[in-house]
């Protein structure tokens, strides 16, 4: 007859050749495998557990879900104020990396998500189409969540997160010719938001959000206040001469209602602020030669018909754009800011970029950097008051050298 266990110390079991542990947490029966074959490991897995139970710190696991972690990471981006943060139209935050989380992971315990089951996430998104850095987003999203979940005591172990292999960053950057033909064809109210990506290297939402107050004619330079910024640091970029110029004709012709220096003119002769400009700036770049519409296909190359606008429309096959977007602006702005000699340093206070492997990614070497650089090659080895490794010297170099005993 087997001697009755002593209360409160928990059993260890076998189903099939794994080990599994039961034990009681606040009056329930908790059973969970120990993913062992050997007795002695689940022992002490047991014995841990029951240690977790007397000081009060154990929680069970196995409950939480996918939906409990997301929660908890939507309220981490609303308390620290995260700027990708948006809400739908019923107020509910919303983010396109976690809604692709949702679409998957939605109904599953988070004991259930490992590796394994991240790398099927990957391949079910890869089949829809997506891109290999969007799936990667949503990675790190699920990533974070766990680490959230750790902090917090809801979980003990937190599993591998593969991640893909993503495309290049992009390369994109205007050269002098390119942006005078774009201004040529560009509308007159895109001039000066262009004109000062181009000079200052800003982000977009940085130049549209731009008031008068913020323009220091005396000291010739923009001023971006603390929080209306990416990072939400204050910074500096200075006004060059071109940029000037159009600053102070756009000044001249301001409105009083209107604040912003970003402005356009609309049907009732008001000045409003300068919004999206998507269709603008793409019928500018294809009319200039620096982008097409090309016709989209699916992945097994079947054209795809875009969404009638009306009943009476008749279908269209669907475009998407390929060229120059406005964001390469702010990669030729840092470029020409090191190519100018600005110390990496003052350029990047001005660029607004904390990290030097970001601002790396933007000081892009073209061909012309290229060209540029064998010229200069050229131009030492022609000097003749220069050596080289070999022991070699040149005719000016080839002196005597007396050496005193």
């Amino acid at each position: 007859m087997n001697e009755k266990r002593e209360r409160g110390t928990g059993r260890i079991f076998q189903r099939g050749s794994v080990w599994w542990i039961q034990y009681y947490c606040r009056g329930q029966q908790i059973r969970v495998s120990a993913e062992t074959t050997d007795p002695k490991k689940a022992a002490r897995i047991l014995r841990t557990r029951l240690s977790e139970v007397t000081v009060g710190v154990h929680r069970d696991m196995r409950r939480v879900t996918y939906e409990e972690l997301r929660e908890a990471f939507y309220q981490d981006y609303a308390v620290n104020q995260r700027k990708s943060l948006r809400h739908d139209k019923a107020g509910d935050p919303h983010m396109d990396k976690v809604v692709r989380l949702d679409g998957f992971f939605a109904g599953y315990r988070v004991s259930e998500i490992d590796a394994d089951l991240i790398r099927k996430f990957i391949a079910d998104q890869q089949a829809k189409g997506l891109a290999n850095g969007s799936i990667n987003r949503s990675i790190s999203a699920l990533r974070r969540m766990f680490h959230l979940a750790s902090e917090d005591g809801k979980l003990r172990d937190v599993p591998h997160f593969p991640m893909t292999k993503e495309a290049g960053a992009r390369k994109g950057f205007f050269e002098r010719d390119q942006y005078d033909q774009l201004m040529a064809v560009l509308p007159d109210y895109l001039k000066l938001p262009v004109t000062i990506g181009f000079y200052t290297g800003m982000r977009e939402g940085e130049i549209l959000g731009l008031d008068w107050s913020q323009i220091d004619f005396l000291r010739s330079v923009i001023c971006l206040r603390e929080g209306e910024t990416k990072n939400d640091e204050a910074r500096e970029a200075p006004i060059v001469a071109q940029l000037r110029t159009l600053l102070e004709e756009r000044h001249a012709k301001r409105q009083p209602d209107c604040p912003y220096v970003c402005y356009r003119i609309d049907r009732k002769g008001h000045a409003v602020k300068v919004e999206s400009f998507r269709k603008a700036w793409y019928s500018s770049c294809v009319r200039c030669g620096l982008g097409k519409m090309e016709q989209a296909t699916d992945d097994a190359g079947k054209l795809q018909i875009a969404r009638p606008r009306g009943p009476h429309s008749k279908p269209k096959a669907k475009t998407v754009y390929q060229g120059m977007i406005f964001h390469d602006l702010r990669r030729t702005g840092v470029r020409n800011l090191v190519r100018a000699g600005v110390p990496e340093k003052v350029a990047m206070s001005i660029s607004g970029h904390k990290t030097r492997s970001v601002f790396d990614r933007y000081n892009i070497t073209s061909g012309k950097d290229i060209s540029e650089a064998g010229k200069k090659l050229e131009l030492f080895h022609s000097k003749k008051s220069f050596g080289d490794i070999s022991g070699t010297m040149c005719t000016e170099m080839q002196q005597p050298v007396f050496v005193k005993n």
